[in-house]
């Protein structure tokens, strides 16, 4: 792991992320954080593409260290990004470019667009309208609610089960969505979020457009969230769930057509979270109120040498060539971790989940340490885990930093993102700590 004095504030300032909490309290145990093997939040500090950081140290123009008056991101960069989604989402048979979507630059994180989405939805809701706003997503899943409750949504979820592949159940959601439009005339919006964070599944295409459907049925809205849309691993097809969209919306008339915005994580493909850079992808006029109107109340256009460093990258065919190893190495790297797990950690399959998209795999805490829990002998497992052997595991659901940590329902997650040889030394050092799903070793009581 990084050093931690690189990455977390200075003592004495309160940090919301809990995380961060347990690392400081793990330096104070008197170990080295630098010596952690990071598994948790979908970060290495390491692994940004090289390719992409060569062309941020090469000569940039001058004019992107200065503003830029195009609140739709660096133009070149914008001129990048539409072609880059219409082509990478097979689009130019299914709808017009400019007419059925457009496609701005997303900076300061999609977390940040998904705000002012949810935002701009409750502005234009007319004053009559009753009941909460409503948003609709996955449990398991990402933290929507951090995001949403922020706003004055109420948070409503459809189930995910390691039984069914963690596949939503498009009838469970179309009966939400119904009990939800009951209950309030103002938004209504559902999540999709096909390459699923946290489980690593892929949801079906025919289940996606079943829950588009669902939407159009009761007016909802939708949010497309593709972070992990490049991510997965290489004998498998990402479900498309732009490109369904486009299907599905194209063939109502103006009048029927849902607001709706899908974000493209390009941190989450190239290893530079950091950046915040991403794409945007909308009906027109809605991208004209998020980045022409919202956007100038509160931001310039930022990280514009990076924009420009983007715009070099994703035209060229380098960027294909390490979307592809990395996709490669996310297939042997899920088949690794799956031969640890069921070998020298003793899981058995359905103990775990592998997953085919995204980065992460879920996996079940061992029934030997739930017992204890029950008991009161013990605390949270990615703590226990931390202590014991310097490992750092993900919460299986995310919670909203600053707020209680979310249930995460008897699951840890387990970032894949990091290098093969990392996975490996922490699995072994879980297996070498007893942390495996028998315990054989001593039960101590005490972190």
């Amino acid at each position: 792991m990084h050093r931690l004095a690189d990455i977390v504030a200075d003592r004495g300032h309160p940090t919301p992320y809990e995380d961060a909490a347990l690392l400081m309290e793990y330096q104070d145990a008197g170990h080295d954080p630098a010596d952690v093997v990071y598994l948790s939040l979908g970060e290495t500090w390491s692994q940004a593409a090289q390719g992409l950081r060569d062309i941020l140290a090469s000569d940039l123009p001058a004019y992107c260290h200065g503003y830029v008056l195009s609140p739709y991101g660096l133009p070149e960069l914008h001129r990048a990004l539409r072609a880059y989604i219409s082509a990478d989402h097979n689009l130019d048979d299914a709808a017009v470019l400019g007419t059925d979507y457009d496609v701005c630059v997303s900076q300061n994180s999609t977390r940040n667009a998904m705000f002012h989405f949810g935002r701009w939805l409750r502005e234009t809701t007319p004053a009559s309208a009753t009941g909460l706003p409503v948003a609709v997503c996955s449990t398991p899943g990402w933290d929507y609610s951090g995001v949403y409750t922020a706003l004055g949504y109420e948070m409503r979820h459809f189930s995910l089960n390691p039984e069914t592949g963690y596949q939503p159940d498009p009838r469970e959601i179309a009966q939400l969505l119904r009990r939800a439009r009951r209950d309030t005339n103002g938004p209504l919006l559902l999540i999709l979020n096909a390459q699923h964070n946290p489980t690593g599944a892929n949801w079906a295409s025919d289940t996606v457009r079943a829950m588009i459907r669902a939407a159009l049925e009761t007016g909802a809205d939708l949010l497309v969230d593709d972070a992990f849309y490049a991510v997965y691993n290489p004998d498998i097809a990402p479900t498309n769930t732009l490109r369904i969209l486009l299907e599905e919306v194209g063939a109502l008339p103006p009048s029927r057509r849902p607001r709706w915005l899908a974000v493209r994580s390009l941190g989450k493909q190239y290893h530079c979270n950091g950046w915040g850079i991403g794409a945007l992808t909308a009906e027109p006029s809605t991208l004209t109120q998020l980045f022409a109107r919202l956007l100038p109340q509160y931001t310039y256009v930022s990280a514009v040498p990076l924009q420009a460093a983007m715009a070099r990258w994703v035209r060229s065919s380098a960027s294909n060539s390490y979307l592809a190893q990395q996709r490669e190495e996310f297939g042997a790297k899920r088949a690794e971790v799956v031969n640890r797990l069921t070998g020298s950690l003793g899981y058995p399959e359905k103990a775990f989940f592998p997953g085919e998209s995204a980065a992460y795999l879920l996996m079940r805490i061992p029934p030997w340490y739930e017992e204890d829990v029950a008991h009161g002998a013990r605390e949270d497992f990615r703590r226990h885990c931390l202590h014991r052997c310097g490992v750092l595991l993900g919460e299986a659901h995310m919670s909203t930093p600053g707020q209680p940590v979310n249930d995460s329902q008897g699951y840890v997650r387990l970032y894949l993102g990091a290098p093969l040889p990392s996975l490996v030394e922490a699995l072994e050092r879980m297996r070498a700590a007893g942390l495996v799903w028998n315990r054989t070793r001593d039960r101590e009581t005490t972190v």
